[in-house]
């Protein structure tokens, strides 16, 4: 178990807070788009379940393979399937396919299937799609390769065209309030962003943007298909809390805008008091939790470490992170903590033995329901997958929930069940 700085890969548990963004949200951010897995009956009865708690039955469907159609072969089943669905269901634009982990070892050509099917179907786009979780810990895991099916379904002329900027990696929508809006405004790019469409053909104006901003690395195979078919130019700015981190990429961003755009007169966009602003935010929040003890989870963001290591130098007590596996983009934070506070625990949520819940003193404020659960912390930061969170925006909101969470204790059950399992 991960506890002092020493990873270990074992029998994993799985919280009930364990929660997030998983493939079936993903693809279904686009709209008229439709999921079709291929698999035995038990496994994906979790992703079933969880599509319907989210609210996506209609827009999922699920072809049940046996013991036999493994041993003879199904690839005629799957094109059988995709045809009853599209001739039952006239208001697909877009299928994917999903294939279990086992078809990495059998060798189905899902991909020509997929390009036998939308041969058949004229007009409708059709993409092979991979639900391995052997690949999790690969440079593709399954939400890495099927994010790059959807932007591969992009179809539109005079690509890279507009002055635009799709926000790769990140789901939820990024608000108005983000100070990104009038960074990039003040040069006349606008922001484009998956979940922010109603059809298939709107979704279709991200080939037109010049630009990507990876946001998380989750996005950052889809910004180089992008790049490579489209001809895109991406930015790599992923998502921090720490307001260093921040001043840097905007000045940085700054400069490379500078050699293309010509910057509006009466700029919006003003680095200074926008520090100003989030600083006086964090002031608040240190004064306000006073000392109270933080867990970070990477349930809650990204970037654990990164954040944990913001958080002490704002001046909060951080007490432990939770974090499953080490990114590359979290390693130098991580590396901090462990030469300068040792006292910080580092700890992996889904070890077996976290399983085995024993905290006695729960007065903590929790960030993540993971974390939240496994200490049983009387508050809770009610934040997943660093949704909606950018920028400078993003350092005040978290301090504006921070302060939030210590005011009741948090009833988590309801709070987990609310937000809903992992699909």
């Amino acid at each position: 178990m991960c506890i002092n700085h020493c990873f270990e890969k074992t029998l994993q548990y799985s919280s009930p807070g364990h929660g997030g963004w998983g493939i079936i949200r993903v693809a279904a951010l686009i709209p008229e788009s439709h999921q079709m897995f291929i698999c035995p009956s038990a496994c994906f009865r979790h992703g079933a379940l969880g599509a319907m708690q989210h609210g996506y039955k209609d827009r999922t469907s699920y072809l049940y393979i046996t013991p036999a159609d493994i041993v003879s072969g199904y690839d005629n089943l799957i094109m059988e399937g995709a045809d009853e669905l599209l001739e039952k269901d006239k208001s697909i634009k877009v299928l994917f396919l999903f294939v279990p982990c086992m078809d990495d070892f059998i060798g189905t050509d899902i991909e020509a299937i997929a390009n036998e099917v939308q041969k058949k179907h004229p007009g409708i786009i059709v993409r092979a799609c991979h639900m391995n979780p052997i690949a999790a810990e690969t440079k593709k895991p399954p939400l890495v390769t099927t994010m790059h099916s959807m932007f591969s379904a992009i179809e539109t002329e005079n690509c890279a065209s507009e002055d635009a900027v799709n926000l790769c990696g990140s789901f939820a929508l990024i608000e108005k309030e983000c100070e990104l809006s009038d960074f990039l405004g003040d040069y006349g790019i606008a922001v484009r962003q998956l979940g922010n469409y109603k059809t298939y053909e709107e979704f279709c104006e991200m080939g037109r943007s010049k630009y990507n901003l990876i946001m998380r690395p989750a996005g950052k195979f889809a910004a180089e298909y992008m790049d490579k078919h489209y001809g895109t130019s991406s930015f790599k700015y992923m998502i921090t809390y720490d307001i260093d981190e921040l001043r840097a990429n905007y000045e940085d961003w700054a400069k490379l805008l500078n050699e293309k755009h010509s910057k509006k007169e009466n700029a919006a966009f003003d680095l200074d008091a926008i520090e100003k602003e989030t600083k006086e935010s964090i002031e608040r929040a240190v004064k306000k939790l006073n000392g109270l003890p933080i867990s970070v989870a990477s349930s809650a963001v990204l970037r654990p470490c990164t954040l944990a290591k913001a958080l002490i130098k704002y001046g909060f007590t951080v007490k432990e992170v939770f974090v499953q596996e080490l990114l590359p983009v979290d390693r130098e934070a991580y590396q901090y903590i462990c030469e300068n506070h040792p006292e910080v625990q580092i700890s992996q949520p889904r070890h077996h033995k976290s399983a085995v819940r024993n905290n006695k003193d729960t007065n903590m404020v929790a960030i993540g329901f993971e974390g939240a659960y496994l200490r049983q912390s009387d508050y809770v930061v009610d934040l997943s997958g660093d949704e909606g969170m950018y920028g400078y925006y993003g350092v005040r909101r978290l301090m504006e929930m921070l302060e939030k969470a210590v005011e009741e204790k948090a009833d988590l059950r309801k709070m987990i069940e609310e937000y809903g399992a992992v699909v």
